[in-house]
């Protein structure tokens, strides 16, 4: 027969293991909730890094819409047998770094990043005189926060045969964009349109016909 006093000492080591596994079952509920906010955490920042259009373009040997004209659309225009070589930067927005990746090194390209911020807005050569060399641009860069990458744009119009009086508007490009081990895809527009074709093979012609639309 076992007596009150042998009951109460057992009835007690019974209730502490109880108590043992529901503090476990409670901290391990508690670590998998950290887990799974700080999963859902780290996707949410990953997947909303961004780049966006900088502050610094230019347009180099195309034609430029007079300031007689009204909107901003345009932004160069080519003539079908010229090169189509323009620049723009690209920013970084987010709160930490982030790597973008070229769908298109033929057509995009970047610059490395310089340690000074300052060197955001200088380019490596002048894009009046054509493409720089292929050893001074990357089909991708590290921009850090809140800092801006260099991205030339060079002929978007590839081989396309464009006929006679004929322009085609290029506006923007997708661009592969990678955050915290999270890479998606987006698109990235230009400082405004980039237009190729036309009849003459020089924007000279069209810089002297626009202004003397505007003159009239």
């Amino acid at each position: 027969m076992t007596s009150v006093e042998a009951a109460k000492p057992a009835g007690a080591a019974e209730a502490k293991r109880v108590w043992v596994r529901r503090a476990g079952w409670i901290v391990g509920a508690a670590v998998v909730v950290a887990l799974i906010a700080g999963v859902v955490a780290w996707q949410v920042a990953a997947r909303t890094a961004r780049v966006e259009r900088g502050a610094s373009s230019s347009s180099g040997a195309g034609a430029t819409l007079p300031d007689c004209l009204p909107g901003d659309s345009i932004w160069a225009m080519f003539g079908a047998e010229e090169d189509a070589v323009v620049v723009q930067t690209v920013r970084n927005p987010s709160r930490w770094p982030v790597t973008v990746i070229s769908t298109d090194p033929d057509v995009y390209r970047f610059e490395p990043m310089a340690d000074d911020w300052r060197g955001d807005y200088t380019f490596v050569s002048d894009p009046a005189e054509g493409a720089p060399d292929r050893g001074d641009t990357s089909d991708r860069v590290v921009i850090p926060p809140d800092r801006e990458a260099t991205m030339w744009i060079i002929n978007p119009q590839g081989d396309l045969s464009i006929s006679p009086g004929v322009w085609h508007l290029y506006e923007g490009t997708f661009v592969t964009v990678r955050a915290l081990g999270v890479e998606r895809e987006l698109y990235l527009p230009f400082r405004g349109a980039v237009s190729v074709g036309g009849r003459e093979s020089t924007t000279t012609r069209l810089d002297r016909a626009l202004q003397a639309a505007c003159e009239a």
